[in-house]
């Protein structure tokens, strides 16, 4: 049954790693870079989802995240061949909490649009601190 190595035959997917600097246009440059790295890689289809979906994970990041001296927030892309993978870093343990509210609310509405456009999303701490918030999105969708 383990004989043979299946996973070091496996492609990497691509991936696309852009740096954010917390200044209040990171959100505008993810957006943008989202924009390039899809259509580079062929999938215009996902672009206005994949970038509300960043701009959110990314203002959350700059809202909770310390402030100076503290490492960039990350966004990274991956395309495997079923789903868009969408990950931003930073270097808070605050982990993301969905939030109730309504049509008069001026905030709060970041996750429902995640939880909305995406397969499934979540975060996990990662080692030395900071976490990682992530979301797929359907690449045939």
């Amino acid at each position: 049954m383990f004989e043979r190595d299946d996973v070091a035959a496996l492609p990497v997917p691509p991936t696309a790693t852009c740096a954010l600097h917390g200044r209040t246009t990171s959100a505008a440059v993810a957006r943008d870079f989202t924009d390039k790295t899809l259509r580079g890689w062929g999938l215009p289809h996902l672009v206005p989802d994949a970038q509300v979906v960043v701009s959110e994970l990314v203002t959350n990041a700059l809202r909770h995240a310390p402030g100076d001296g503290a490492p960039p927030i990350r966004l990274q892309l991956v395309n495997d061949r079923f789903h868009l993978g969408c990950g931003v870093s930073d270097a808070s343990e605050r982990v993301p909490a969905v939030s109730s509210w309504s049509d008069l609310s001026e905030s709060g509405r970041g996750l429902h649009l995640v939880d909305a456009l995406s397969a499934a999303w979540g975060w996990m701490l990662t080692r030395g601190g900071g976490k990682v918030v992530w979301a797929l999105l359907d690449a045939h969708g």
